[in-house]
């Protein structure tokens, strides 16, 4: 092997995209260790083949690369969605150009699900952020006219003493009806201004094993009447991290209450807890209902549920307090298999 040609291979080991080439017997001829791993290839058996077996489980490449191959048509930064085996999402890029004058074809594939999934969390906090505001106007709007409206039933009620008995008791009656509406009302409009305000962070150094101990101490007794059991795979000298104890203790306490409701029939709730590349990573893995495909990327939306006795503000607010911390949440899910939340926060920084 030349120079040139060590430079070469070396720049296409060296890229952050898997690349693969094949010649104008429609071969593979090279394959770059990026591209291998990420389709899950043995690298022995990568020269020589055809797309037909490479891409075998991946027919949206396959069809980009004939399209290359057979038409003469390539693809630029063109977004795809693959379903993995494990029910997950993988978002790739993938563009394709021409080898040799049109006698062969390059595929570049580069793994954009982190890019996604930060554009997509972002996204959400930005529209939970707007419609808090929205609910605030609302509430403040509404709140007035419930005062002066829950004041005149006050007068009214003064001014029933003097009726008779009978029209008074009756009178009486109507007008507790509407005064218990008008309490309803005013609890409504005050979860809404609780819920839009984004309450400020007081920050510690705090121990993530030790919120969720609390957490499940608290709800233990609910666990024991829905016949779930709860289990701790909490990691040793897990590092601290910088964060509101309250607040993280109500994300928590949010996705457990969102898994206690998926078990209808009981089952378990795993929390386990480890590090990963700087971060420090909760795992809450239950055996319930599971969320279907479609509604997944919809479950931190504000004031969506799919439960009877959900108010769709829970992962919301979960959501809302892990980014408040600059951490993320991941959800992995299949129907009738369970649900896995990873929430990710950054170790304290000493």
């Amino acid at each position: 092997m030349d120079m040139a040609t060590d430079y070469s291979a070396s720049i296409l080991e060296g890229l952050g995209e898997g690349i693969v080439a094949f010649d104008q017997t429609h071969r593979a001829v090279m394959a770059n260790a990026h591209l291998i791993a990420l389709m899950g290839w043995d690298k022995r058996a990568v020269c020589g083949a055809s797309p037909e077996v490479l891409f075998a489980q991946r027919p949206e490449l396959l069809r980009i690369l004939n399209e290359g191959m057979k038409n003469k048509v390539l693809v630029s930064d063109m977004d795809l969605v693959h379903h993995n085996a494990d029910g997950g999402l993988q978002h790739l890029r993938v563009s394709t150009s021409f080898l040799n004058t049109q006698c062969g074809l390059v595929l570049a594939v580069r793994d954009v699900s982190e890019i996604k999934r930060m554009e997509w969390e972002i996204f959400q906090v930005e529209k939970m952020t707007a419609l808090g505001r929205l609910a605030a106007s609302v509430a403040h709007e509404v709140r007035n006219p419930l005062g002066a409206i829950d004041i005149q039933l006050q007068l009214l009620e003064e001014d029933l003493d003097e009726l008779s008995s009978a029209l008074k008791e009756r009178l009486v009656g109507r007008l507790n009806i509407a005064q218990t509406e008008m309490k309803r009302l005013d609890r409504l409009v005050y979860n809404f201004l609780r819920f839009s305000r984004t309450p400020k962070l007081h920050l510690r150094q705090v121990s993530l094993n030790d919120v969720v101990r609390r957490v499940f101490e608290l709800v233990s007794p609910e666990a024991r009447e829905r016949e779930v059991v709860l289990r701790l795979e909490l990691s040793d000298g897990l590092p601290a991290i910088n964060g509101d104890e309250d607040q993280l203790g109500q994300a928590v306490l949010n996705i457990v209450v969102n898994a206690f409701q998926s078990m209808a029939e009981g089952g378990d709730l795993i929390a386990g807890t480890q590090t990963e590349s700087g971060q420090v990573c909760l795992m809450l893995k239950d055996t319930g209902c599971g969320i279907p495909e479609e509604e997944v990327d919809r479950i931190f939306e504000f004031y969506y549920t799919t439960k009877d006795e959900g108010t769709g503000l829970g992962l919301s607010i979960a959501q809302r307090i892990i980014y408040q911390h600059g951490g993320h949440i991941d959800v992995e899910s299949r129907p009738e298999w369970g649900t896995t939340f990873r929430v990710y926060l950054p170790e304290h920084e000493r």
